[in-house]
C-alpha cells in the first residue's frame, strides 16, 4: 500500500467517525429541559474551544502560542464560516425536524465540489457527479416535504449549513498549516462571542449544562476536529459525500431516542442520499482517485 493511499484510508475513517460524533446533536437537544439555543450555544462554543486548546497544548506545549500568532486571513474566513455554520446548526435543529435539518444539509457535496472545483482546481470525476447528482435527487424529495409542512424559518437557517461547511471544506484544503485546529478553536469563540450577545441567563440546570458541554466536547469538538484533521487527505467533492454519514445517522438516534419518526418523503430522500453515498465509496475503492495531500500540490488533487 503506497503512503497516499494509507493517508487517503485515513482520512476516510476519520471522516466516519466525525460523522459519527456530529450526528448525535439532534437527539441531544431534544432532551434539553430548559435551555434556549442561545445558551446551549454559548457552553457548546466555549467547551468545544476549550477542547481544541488543551488538545493543542498537548500536541505541541509551549509553541502553541505561536501557532495562534501564525493564523493568516485563510484561517480567519475559516473560523467566521465555521462559527457562524454552529449558530445556524444549532437553531436548525431546535426549529426543524432533525431528519428535515441534517438533510438539507445533504447540498453539501455539491457545493463542496463546486467550490473545490472553482478555487483549488480539484477536479471531480464524472462518477462522483453522477452520485451527487443521486444526492441532490434525495434532498429535493425532502426539502419539498418541509416546506410543504410549513417549516420555512428552519428550513431557511439549515441552507447556511451546506455553505459554511463547503466553504470550511475548501479553507482547510487551501490552508499551507500541518493542521487547522487552531481555526477551529478560534470558530468556537466565534460563535460563542455571537451567542452572548442573547444570553439573558447563564445559569442552566445539571442535565442542560451537562447537554451543552457534550455537544462542546465530544459532538462538535471530536466531530470537527476529525474533519479538519481528515479533511486534508480527501478532494472536497468526497469530502461532502463522506458527511452524510451524519444526516444519515442523526434521524435513526431521534427515532430510537425520543420517538421522532420521519415522514416518508424523509426517509426516501435519506435511502436514495445513502445509496448515492454507498455507490460513490465502492466506485473508488474498485477504481481509486489518485491524491496528493492538500497544501502540498495545488490544483493538482481529485
Amino acid at each position: 500500500m503506497t503512503s497516499s493511499s494509507r493517508l487517503y484510508r485515513k482520512g476516510i475513517i476519520m471522516l466516519v467517525a466525525s460523522g459519527f460524533f456530529l450526528s448525535t446533536a439532534g437527539i441531544a437537544l431534544r432532551i434539553v429541559e430548559q435551555a434556549d439555543g442561545w445558551q446551549i450555544l454559548f457552553y457548546r462554543a466555549l467547551s468545544m474551544s476549550l477542547t481544541i486548546f488543551l488538545f493543542l497544548i498537548y500536541q505541541k506545549g509551549s509553541a502553541v502560542l505561536d501557532d495562534f500568532r501564525g493564523l493568516g486571513w485563510n484561517d480567519a474566513l475559516l473560523a467566521i464560516f465555521l462559527g457562524t455554520g454552529f449558530v445556524a446548526y444549532v437553531f436548525a435543529l431546535l426549529y426543524n425536524t432533525i431528519a428535515n435539518a441534517l438533510f438539507i444539509f445533504s447540498s453539501a457535496p455539491f457545493v463542496a465540489a463546486l467550490l473545490g472545483w472553482i478555487v483549488l482546481g480539484e477536479r471531480v470525476a464524472l462518477r462522483t457527479w453522477g452520485c451527487i447528482a443521486g444526492a441532490m435527487a434525495g434532498l429535493a424529495i425532502m426539502v419539498a416535504s418541509g416546506l410543504a409542512a410549513g417549516r420555512y424559518l428552519g428550513n431557511l437557517i439549515a441552507l447556511w449549513i451546506p455553505i459554511s461547511y463547503a466553504a470550511a471544506i475548501v479553507l482547510v484544503r487551501r490552508s499551507e498549516r500541518q493542521n487547522t485546529l487552531s481555526a477551529l478553536c478560534l470558530a468556537g469563540l466565534v460563535a460563542a462571542a455571537l451567542s452572548v450577545i442573547f444570553v439573558r441567563e447563564f445559569s442552566l440546570t445539571t442535565l442542560d449544562l451537562g447537554i451543552s458541554l457534550y455537544l462542546g466536547v465530544f459532538q462538535v469538538g471530536a466531530g470537527f476536529g476529525l474533519m479538519v484533521l481528515g479533511t486534508r487527505y480527501i478532494p472536497a467533492a468526497q469530502v461532502g459525500l463522506l458527511a452524510l454519514v451524519e444526516p444519515i445517522l442523526a434521524p435513526i438516534w431521534a427515532w430510537l431516542g425520543v420517538g421522532e419518526v420521519p415522514a416518508f418523503a424523509t426517509i426516501l430522500g435519506g435511502l436514495i442520499i445513502f445509496l448515492a453515498i454507498t455507490t460513490d465509496g465502492i466506485l473508488n475503492i474498485v477504481k481509486p482517485r489518485p491524491l496528493v495531500e492538500a497544501g502540498s500540490e495545488p490544483g493538482k488533487t481529485g
